[in-house]
């Protein structure tokens, strides 16, 4: 790029160029100076950070990513700047977990003096290969880095010693964790002695793709140049180190001499070799990477131009390290593919939750004009409406309100299940609500016959919280008690304060739940009786829709049951603090 300086003018200046930037795919922001201050960014990258703080021109760029990790990012955004480097396909580390995964490259503005002045700044939702891709390089850098850190031992006597102490010490530490955080910090103390300058690790992904994940040189300057080559240098079938060498010979390979024309053989320009010559070639020892038999990728170990030749030893250490190294791999695949499929689960739910409640909006319109018609006609506002007709109206006033009851239902639980239902928590008197509750199903105890004593609370014991959600819970449980008690069933009622809660408990002599669905019960869309819903009975989303309003109250639901003798459903809900008056 050239040294033009710019300005958020000439990016809102009108045009085709100007309206053609501003809607592409692509979603790309330019910043300007060492602060990283925004001067620009398209509709799609805008779109990608809307759910982020406010993305202002002027203000420095990471502080429109409030669910992201920004000293990372301010890192990358840093290094890219001060060294005039593109960093390519980069993480933006979340820090709220449910934000889309995003990668991003970053294409530094060098002027004609090789000073940077702006900084291109794309981002794209990361795909599950390159989450792979992006955590396995961090965790071969991590890794190889450290090892690398320690070289150049004073003799071969000593560089055995350490080998030796190396290998004995928390051997295969670091591959017991599918985090990839723990690995890392596993990995971070690991030091290799005398195994060469730097390294270039390759790796095989599913489909027998080659790629060259990452090359690691423990010289910053030298690191530096190497970046240059990131997604530039690809293995090629025709190199006789790496990758390519480790897929036509499963063991460890050295070239000891003529490495000058095994890496200019692998140099596919002239930039590439420039960079190779800066940063300086000696003996190559190539170490494949191994799991269960399969081969992932392959170490490339380079020696500088006037080491020593690799002995057995060095192999022998290579090839420990290496273990390590395809274990921690694998484990950072198995991780990125289960964020992978955690965020498309998460992305799956959302879009049924937004679905069914807009469904749920959509179906009750018709319903409440079809219960305002049937009024309508039943008070005979139109003429007369025979006895027969008003036993009709009756039952279809009955469905009507049974279908608003199970679309309430699914509204509640999508709510619940987003987060957007608003507690009104409050000092409430235990033994208010229980009464109040009752009230409500009364009739249907009368109706049904059920032996009722009452509520059993002291009158004065409070509880913490929201009252309206304090009784639809408990209608919902006395509602369950009454349908499942055969006419002539008890009913008890009753409640009791602990150091911190308090109890209230509804109990019944109904049908029981057998003991192993005691907990499937408050899973949505599974009846008390523990098979698929019926008509009858609604779409099993009472229970579970009780249980998630207890707990968002810092509460919870639990059932006790007998088979053929009864159930008892206990909702616990903290305990106030106020002393009574």
């Amino acid at each position: 790029m050239s040294d033009t300086k710019y300005s958020a003018a000439d990016f809102s200046a009108a045009g085709s160029f100007e309206r053609y930037v501003e809607h592409i795919p692509a979603a790309f922001a330019v910043t300007s100076g060492d602060k990283h201050t925004l001067v620009y960014a398209n509709a799609a990258f805008r779109k990608l950070v809307a759910n982020d703080s406010e993305l202002s021109v002027g203000r420095p760029i990471a502080d429109a990513f409030a669910t992201r990790d920004t000293a990372g990012l301010t890192a990358l955004l840093d290094r890219a700047f001060r060294t005039g480097v593109i960093s390519r396909d980069r993480r933006v580390e979340l820090v709220d977990e449910s934000a889309l995964l995003l990668s991003c490259t970053i294409w530094p503005d060098v002027n004609n003096s090789g000073q940077s002045e702006h900084l291109v700044l794309e981002l794209r939702v990361t795909t599950p290969g390159e989450l792979t891709l992006g955590l396995q390089r961090e965790v071969a850098e991590r890794l190889l880095l450290s090892a690398l850190r320690e070289q150049d031992a004073a003799d071969i006597a000593e560089v055995s010693r350490q080998g030796a102490s190396f290998l004995a010490a928390d051997r295969r530490r670091h591959a017991e964790s599918l985090d990839e955080r723990e690995t890392l910090e596993a990995i971070a103390g690991m030091s290799l002695p005398s195994l060469g300058a730097w390294c270039i690790v390759d790796t095989l992904d599913d489909g027998d793709k080659m790629h060259r994940l990452a090359i690691i040189h423990p010289d910053p300057a030298k690191q530096a140049l190497l970046s240059e080559l990131e997604g530039r240098w690809i293995p090629e079938p025709n190199e006789s180190f790496g990758l390519p060498a480790a897929l036509r010979n499963a063991g460890p390979s050295v070239i000891a001499a003529d490495f000058d024309a095994a890496l200019g053989t692998a140099a596919h320009n002239p930039e590439i070799s420039r960079v190779l010559q800066e940063v300086g070639i000696g003996p190559l020892l190539t170490v494949p990477l191994v799991i269960r038999t399969r081969l992932v990728g392959a170490v490339t170990f380079v020696g500088e131009r006037r080491s020593r030749p690799f002995t057995s030893e060095d192999v022998e250490l290579a090839k420990d390290l290496a273990g390590r190294s395809a274990m921690a791999l694998e484990r950072a695949r198995l991780y990125g593919e289960a964020i992978a499929l955690k965020a498309r689960a998460e992305a799956a739910s959302l879009a049924r939750g937004t679905f069914l409640g807009m469904m749920s909006h959509e179906l009750r319109t018709p319903l409440n004009a079809i219960g305002g018609y049937v009024d309508l006609i039943d008070m005979e506002i139109h003429g007369p409406v025979t006895e027969a007709q008003h036993v009709d109206l009756a039952r279809i006033r009955s469905n009507q309100r049974y279908l608003m009851g199970l679309i309430n239902d699914v509204l509640n639980f999508t709510k619940l299940g987003s987060g957007h239902l608003v507690y009104d928590i409050a000092d409430i008197k235990a033994r208010a609500v229980l009464a109040a509750s009752v009230a409500l199903v009364e009739p249907l105890i009368v109706q049904k016959q059920l032996i009722y004593d009452g509520v059993t609370c002291d009158p004065e014991m409070r509880l913490r919280g929201d009252q309206e959600r304090v009784i639809q819970i408990l209608v919902n449980l006395l509602s369950n008690a009454i349908k499942f008690t055969p006419p002539g069933g008890r009913l008890v009622i009753d409640c009791e304060a602990t150091d911190k809660a308090v109890r209230m408990q509804i109990c019944d002599t109904g049908i029981g739940i057998p003991r192993d669905k005691l907990e499937a019960i408050f899973e949505p869309f599974i009846q008390v009786k523990g098979g698929l819903t019926g008509p009858e009975s609604g779409i099993g989303l009472g229970l579970a829709i009780s249980r998630l309003l207890a707990r968002a109250m810092h509460g919870d639901l639990t059932a006790e049951s007998t088979l053929g003798e009864g159930a008892c459903f206990t909702l616990t809900l903290p305990l106030s603090t106020v002393a009574p008056r």
